[in-house]
């Protein structure tokens, strides 16, 4: 082995997601900068010109985060280029006259001139803002009725070429559900990441105008009040964020459209922890999710998900397809999901110059590139061939520079699961 190569070390398979998961992740300057958009959707919506403002009640509407942004899962969407998909909700009680494609209507007559914004697109159950490197989805929810719950309503439908109608939605309290779903207590990995962040994290958004600049400095001094849910810093989240990432890279090329995302945040909080490190995590979840769709085929039945804080919220009313096309598409994702934890059980026992190669692969050549660099950077070993060290259990590699630090530690091992243990274990990594 050529002790002059850190790509010819040996390492563990979940130092290198951890690493991984923070380069794929909003940057702390860049949740400031979504923070600060949604807080001049909301001045936006509230302006005097703006169409909605006289159904924003006072005290009762509200324009939150929701989607990745809320559950702390928002990844890099983009394969050739970096950009970060978030979504809004703005709450409004619909006037009983108004037809279904109305909402949506007046909505993207609203958001005519929001600071920054590089084009307006009207889309079947949203608006889009386009920025550089973000976009962000509005989405408008009727409250009228005050649906007992956590703040329930209805989305409108609006195709081009077919007929509008309302969908009932409840994202709040599938946020609240997601989050409570998280193992907590997971001290020692939010340090780790916290580390890792500072050291890996890349800054993709821009500032639109001097305002937003000055906003972003401030907050660097003194936070504004919070507006997007702070981070989850948990293995199962952070498992969802590598396994979005990898099916956006497999389905990049695809004919048949992927899942939708809200289907694997509902999965991860259902499969639960794994007690058996970040590999093991995104190894069975991804297990889990493709017996799940074979079974599926086998039984000639479909994922009939709902979203658990309001049953009539359909999580999979649009995918997958129905008859034949649903079998195909169920079948392509089991597929993709068996490739990843085929390979995930091949790079566990792999060298740092494999485990790269499989990082292009899996998570896109930038993020592949990225993460060589990082690792460059923090184990520079030309003159070194001390072994590569960690302290169990907390996700953090030690260079031989830092191997003095207090408390224990281990060589780093080659394996980190097996697998034939794994299939024998259910969502909380028991037997």
């Amino acid at each position: 082995m050529d002790q002059e190569n850190p790509f010819d070390q040996t390492n563990a398979l979940d130092e290198v997601l951890l690493d991984v998961a923070t380069i794929i992740e909003l940057s702390p300057r860049d949740r400031r900068i979504a923070a600060n958009r949604y807080r001049r959707l909301k001045a936006q919506l509230e302006a005097s010109t703006s169409p909605l403002a006289p159904f924003l009640v006072d005290g009762e509407s509200r324009i939150y985060a929701q989607g990745s942004i809320a559950t702390s899962t928002t990844i890099i969407s983009g394969i050739d280029e970096d950009r970060f998909d978030v979504d809004a909700i703005v709450e409004i009680d619909v006037p009983l006259d108004w037809s279904d494609s109305k909402p949506l209507d007046l909505l993207e007559e609203a958001l005519e001139g929001f600071p920054g914004v590089e084009k307006i697109v009207r889309c079947t159950r949203c608006v889009q803002l386009q920025f550089a490197f973000m976009h962000m989805d509005v989405t408008i929810l009727d409250r009228r009725d005050k649906i007992q719950g956590d703040r329930p309503g209805e989305i409108f439908h609006s195709p081009d070429a077919e007929p509008a109608y309302r969908v009932p939605s409840n994202p709040w309290g599938f946020t609240d559900w997601f989050r409570s779903k998280i193992k907590p207590g997971q001290l020692l990995l939010t340090d780790s990441l916290n580390k890792r962040r500072e050291a890996n994290s890349k800054s993709r958004l821009r500032a639109i105008d001097e305002a937003e600049s000055k906003i972003i400095a401030d907050a660097e001094q003194d936070d504004l009040p919070p507006v997007i849910p702070a981070r989850v810093d948990a293995q199962e989240a952070i498992a969802l964020k590598l396994l979005k990432r990898n099916l956006n890279i497999q389905y990049e090329n695809e004919v048949l459209k992927r899942p939708p995302t809200i289907y694997f945040t509902k999965k991860t909080g259902d499969f639960g922890y794994v007690d058996g490190g970040q590999s093991a995590q995104l190894y069975s979840l991804a297990k889990y999710i493709a017996r799940e769709m074979r079974q599926h085929v086998k039984n000639g039945t479909r994922p009939e998900e709902e979203n658990p804080s309001y049953r009539p919220d359909k999580i999979t009313d649009r995918w997958p397809r129905i008859g034949a096309d649903g079998v195909r598409d169920m079948e392509k994702l089991a597929d993709k999901l068996e490739y990843l934890a085929g390979r995930l059980n091949e790079m566990a026992g792999a060298s740092l110059a494999e485990i790269a190669e499989g990082i292009d692969e899996l998570f896109g050549e930038s993020i592949g590139k990225q993460y060589r660099q990082v690792l460059k950077d923090r184990y520079d070993r030309r003159n070194n061939s001390t072994p590569i060290k960690a302290k169990p259990r907390t996700g953090q590699i030690l260079a031989p520079a830092l191997s003095t630090m207090a408390g224990p530690s281990v060589e780093v091992p080659r394996h980190n699961f097996h697998c034939d243990v794994l299939e024998k274990k259910g969502g909380d990594g028991k037997s």
